[in-house]
């Protein structure tokens, strides 16, 4: 399986992400948007960089199940409730605390009114590609 990274000079300088990251070969492991509960459901903090981490690391956990691990994972797609650009280096901080500078997903946030849950502040979903 190869990977390759990219950020083309014609786009804007990423900041905490890679513009296109293109995979040959391996398996596809989908993994549905994680929340920062824990296990029993209750949900971990009460700011997006508290629930951040928290979803991560269910995120980690769905792609272990799955046979793959954080650096197989090549595009996130990130929902924060009543996104403010302000939040923006935070949670891409906190992204950069599960991935590798080299290894960073293609990544999408998108702003929404409401998750699933009152008092949630974030759901993230991805994408991994493992080895054969």
């Amino acid at each position: 399986m190869t990977r390759q990274y990219s950020n083309p000079p014609s786009l804007p300088s990423p900041r905490n992400y890679h513009h296109a990251v293109t995979v040959e070969g391996g398996r596809t492991i989908f993994l549905s948007g994680q929340v920062a509960f824990d296990r029993e459901r209750n949900i971990v903090g009460e700011d997006v960089v508290t629930q951040a981490r928290q979803a991560l690391r269910n995120l980690e956990t769905a792609v272990e199940a799955g046979g793959g691990a954080m650096t197989d994972v090549v595009q996130l797609t990130i929902h924060v409730v009543d996104y403010n650009p302000d939040q923006l280096d935070r949670i891409a901080g906190t992204i950069t605390e599960f991935f590798p500078p080299d290894r960073l997903p293609a990544n999408t946030l998108v702003g929404v009114q409401s998750l699933s849950t009152e008092g949630l502040l974030i759901e993230i979903t991805g994408i991994a590609v493992v080895g054969r």
